[in-house]
């Protein structure tokens, strides 16, 4: 009976940080509708809060500075599928992997069951694996399902998850994308660059794009090439609320999409 009372309350302290992380961003929207960066009070590491009889912590996460993995057959804006593809090989190879676990994932998305060449893999595939199940053919609902991929299996899986989304409009926030997804954009853009980047928006996040261009020493080729992936604005969010009591513990996984100062939970996973 205790343990099941400090199951419940250990639950709901996991919302309140839910409740508690979506008014943070829905006031940053209020006050700053311009950019999204680093350091503003969203993206900072909040201690366990005493709260009741337990503690609840808080983590949040710009989904927009992930690469949407739901993007790379379909694309997004101008960017093509074809663009999204050398995009996540570009990725990939940086973790040992390339063409062929891009055009598995493509083939996991897309709505046929013709298999690319020459890495892809449909149901054809899976369906020969010891456990057989289909390609999906539709949109990940979960990164989780990244695991199913041919050749994103476990421990793969684990190096790349934090690079990647679900729940995006698939531009990256060049305010806080991490270095390896800025050096995916073009081929052209060297590591020295993307220090620059990560260097520069430390003290000065990048209030329009046009203030990336003036500020990073890149040529007009390589930010032509890669100003139709970036943005400086974010509108998707993850969220991670612990609530702990005694020895229980809940954890509560959710992805939020702000729009007009308004955040709308689009995923919600208890744990």
């Amino acid at each position: 009976a205790a343990n099941f009372r400090d199951d419940i309350k250990a639950y709901y302290l996991a919302r309140s940080g839910v409740t508690f992380a979506i008014a943070m961003l829905e006031d940053d929207d209020k006050t700053d509708q311009n950019y999204d960066s680093l350091n503003e009070l969203w993206a900072q590491k909040i201690p366990p809060i005493p709260l009741g009889d337990g503690f609840v912590s808080v983590e949040i996460t710009d989904e927009d500075s992930r690469i949407n993995v739901n993007k790379i057959s379909t694309g997004f804006g101008t960017v093509t599928g074809d663009n999204m593809r050398s995009f996540m090989v570009r990725f990939l190879e940086q973790f040992e992997l390339g063409e062929d676990a891009a055009d598995a994932i493509a083939d996991w998305t897309d709505m046929d069951d013709f298999e690319r060449i020459p890495g892809g893999a449909e149901s054809n595939y899976y369906e020969s694996l010891e456990d057989p199940y289909e390609a999906k053919n539709k949109p990940f609902d979960s990164l989780q399902e990244l695991r199913l991929i041919k050749g994103l299996e476990n421990e793969t899986y684990n190096k790349v998850k934090k690079f990647l989304a679900v729940n995006s409009d698939g531009w990256i926030n060049i305010n806080t994308a991490g270095k390896e997804v800025i050096m995916s954009l073009s081929d052209n853009l060297s590591r020295e660059i993307a220090d620059e980047i990560l260097a520069f928006r430390v003290e000065n996040p990048f209030p329009t794009k046009q203030d990336f261009k003036n500020n990073i020493s890149m040529s007009e080729d390589v930010y032509n090439e890669i100003s139709k992936f970036v943005d400086v604005k974010s509108n998707y969010f993850s969220i991670i609320s612990r609530g702990e009591v005694n020895q229980s513990q809940k954890i509560i996984r959710a992805v939020v999409m702000r729009q007009n100062n308004k955040a709308n939970i689009l995923y919600w996973r208890v744990e």
